[in-house]
């Protein structure tokens, strides 16, 4: 027994039954045997009465005999079923994930380079106003950076509502220089 790919029809698709109509039904076994009859006899090439050119499938003699032995044998189709939701599970999250990965509402994207910088006795710090009207909603110290360098980004959240920020920022680690110029002995330099 196969198990079907995002595209590929499954055996109710073939027959034109629904899962719901089989576990309603009392007799399962006399449905499956008329819808087998009704799909062999419109997708068989002999039997139909005139070629019809709005036909958008037709299933062969396999794929309709295929999809009868599977859906007739009650253990077959408990397993088909099982495969089935197991495959429409796996594409849906697919799908989510995909989707996450494209667009994220309240979430921008922005570059280090971009951020206001103040630095005080305190510390340095980046800031950003945010759009809900507080002027360093968006702000975060050289020790936040150090724990996300490994990331290459910083996740920031707005002080005063939902709003985040993802900051993406690259160390580049500069050797000691000998003139002692640049960004210091040893040190390291966010870019």
């Amino acid at each position: 027994m196969s198990t079907t790919t995002p595209n590929s029809p499954t055996y109710y698709q073939i027959l034109s039954l629904s899962p719901s109509t089989l576990t309603t039904n009392s007799d399962p076994s006399t449905l499956i045997k008329r819808a087998y009859r009704r799909a062999l006899l419109s997708h068989h090439p002999d039997k139909k009465p005139v070629p019809n050119t709005n036909a958008t499938t037709t299933w062969t003699v396999d794929q309709i005999s295929t999809a009868y032995a599977v859906l007739s044998s009650p253990s077959q189709r408990r397993a088909y079923d099982a495969a089935l939701l197991a495959s429409q599970t796996a594409n849906a999250t697919t799908l989510t994930n995909a989707q996450k990965a494209q667009f994220q509402t309240g979430i921008e994207p922005v570059d280090l380079d971009d951020l206001s910088f103040a630095s005080s006795p305190a510390g340095d710090e980046w800031y950003r106003s945010c759009r809900c009207g507080n002027p360093r909603g968006f702000r975060f110290g050289e020790d936040d950076l150090e724990e996300a360098a490994d990331l290459g980004e910083l996740m920031v959240g707005c002080a005063d509502c939902s709003l985040w920020l993802r900051v993406q920022f690259a160390v580049v680690e500069e050797e000691e220089e000998k003139g002692g110029n640049g960004a210091g002995e040893g040190g390291s330099q966010r870019l």
